[in-house]
């Protein structure tokens, strides 16, 4: 099999608006998708918004040269040679590994995960918020969270303390015991206000703190990690990933490390850097939250590792199914199941992708 394409197509932004904390605006996202064409007649795909249009189009020559003619079985040496040594990975770089893994999978008829090696065929699922402007609309979305199934909810409320902590008392007096509860403020805290959040988590019983004071903090995230029963995961922003990661697991900085596949190197850095941190008995749990095809991508390595409990899906659903046939959703009991198809295991809706592409590159 050897690579004889490398298209990529810029897409009309969704009309949604997306908000995590109240410091930012809201932003509408764009999406590129990466094809990867063999000889077999495969696709090997990535839709993802965290490769920009300008990037993707100033990287494609370069692509195609190293790409076109190579076995995808050389995803290791092709995504070391892109992250340079995984020293500096890119959302390009970890498109270009998504797409060869998605490739193999299919030439092998077999989803990405057993070709990883398999650990199980579901995880359980939890619905991550986008930022509301009302505690009484964070209330009504875990209503319909838990009638869908998800027995795990993250909010991103509003990156204030005060307010956050109306939020979290207001969701844990409906849900408290029926689902587990997680706060993401992203990153938004001082030290004094982490500690005053996490109090509150930890005396209602939350899951995780996630991301309560910036990444660089590491004194600071060390203190809140001592401090707590109630685990700290943190690092999704750590963009060098796994030769970012050590520092936090030798230190004792974390209880979990977080990551963003599509920026780290993609499926083979996230298998490398779950691997890392179960050397040090250390959770890994990845920011799944993304298109159908980024979700996909994590999916397959969450179901391959041991060191893993929980997988993201944004919510409400469906805000982030652009240009998709096929879609993740949660089981009734709560869970993702393993896709059956080969390859990533979900397939794109070309005539959508057709209607929404502002330029083919």
């Amino acid at each position: 099999m050897k690579v004889t394409a490398v298209d990529a197509y810029v897409l009309r932004p969704l009309d949604y608006k997306f908000r995590w904390k109240e410091e930012w605006e809201p932003r509408t996202m764009e999406h590129v998708l990466l094809k990867l064409s063999s000889d077999e007649g495969h696709e090997g795909l990535c839709l993802t918004w965290l490769m920009s249009p300008g990037e993707i189009e100033s990287a494609i020559p370069g692509l195609r040269k190293l790409l076109i003619g190579r076995d995808p079985h050389e995803v290791e040496a092709i995504s070391y040679k892109l992250t340079d040594s995984l020293r500096s990975p890119t959302p390009v770089a970890s498109a270009v590994d998504i797409c060869l893994w998605d490739l193999l999978g299919k030439h092998h008829n077999e989803p990405v995960y057993r070709l990883l090696g398999a650990a199980r065929t579901k995880i359980k699922a939890y619905a991550s918020t986008v930022m509301y402007d009302t505690v009484s609309e964070y209330v009504q979305i875990a209503h319909e969270c838990y009638e869908l199934g998800y027995r795990a909810f993250k909010l991103h409320a509003f990156g204030v303390p005060d307010k956050d902590i109306e939020v979290c008392r207001a969701v844990h007096k409906e849900f408290g015991g029926k689902m587990d509860l997680m706060l993401d403020p992203v990153n938004a805290y001082d030290r004094l206000g982490a500690f005053k959040v996490g109090a509150v988590l930890e005396e209602l019983g939350f899951y995780w703190f996630e991301a309560p004071i910036a990444d660089s903090d590491l004194v600071g995230l060390a203190d809140l990690t001592r401090s707590f029963r109630m685990p700290i995961t943190a690092t999704e922003s750590v963009t060098e990933g796994l030769r970012g990661y050590p520092k936090y697991l030798v230190g004792n900085v974390v209880d979990t490390v977080r990551s963003v596949g599509d920026w780290i190197g993609g499926i083979s850095a996230m298998k490398k850097s779950a691997a890392l941190c179960e050397a040090f008995n250390t959770k890994y749990e990845p920011h799944s939250y993304g298109t159908t095809l980024i979700q996909a991508a994590h999916l397959h390595v969450m179901l391959a590792i041991h060191n893993c409990d929980l997988f993201e899906i944004p919510v409400p659903e469906g805000i982030l199914d652009i240009g998709m046939k096929d879609v993740i959703r949660v089981t009734r009991d709560g869970y993702v199941e393993a896709p059956t198809k080969p390859g990533l295991g979900y397939d794109v809706d070309w005539d959508e992708i057709k209607s929404l592409t502002l330029k083919k590159l």
